[in-house]
């Protein structure tokens, strides 16, 4: 090769070298914002976590835990930690269809 020609390889290789890692550290930002923002519902985790994301109303969750029963727990908007209101282990949590609850056990 030439003094062009490598300088041209050089130019070449930079650019590649640039692309592959702005777009590695696009998909590392957009991963982390992802993980950053809860899914709504179910979260599970430390605490047994519910995250109800209508800002406008509270709701009524079946609460399951590690035996099969089942309790009532009225959640506010945001992220609810359910382990609290249970003696036993937290298993899952879903939307039972009740709207405009007082929040806490019922």
């Amino acid at each position: 090769m030439n003094g062009k020609q490598l300088a041209g390889a050089a130019i070449i290789g930079m650019a590649l070298f640039v692309a592959t890692t702005t777009a590695a550290q696009a998909t590392t930002t957009t991963a982390s914002n992802t993980k950053a923002a809860a899914a709504c519902g179910w979260i599970g985790g430390q605490g047994a976590q519910y995250n109800h994301c209508d800002p406008s109303t509270t709701v009524m969750l079946d609460v399951e835990d590690i035996w099969g029963n089942i309790g009532r727990v009225c959640v506010s908007p945001g992220i609810t930690r359910l382990q609290p209101y249970f003696e036993w282990a937290v298993t899952g949590a879903w939307f039972n269809g009740g709207v405009h609850c007082f929040p806490g056990k019922h």
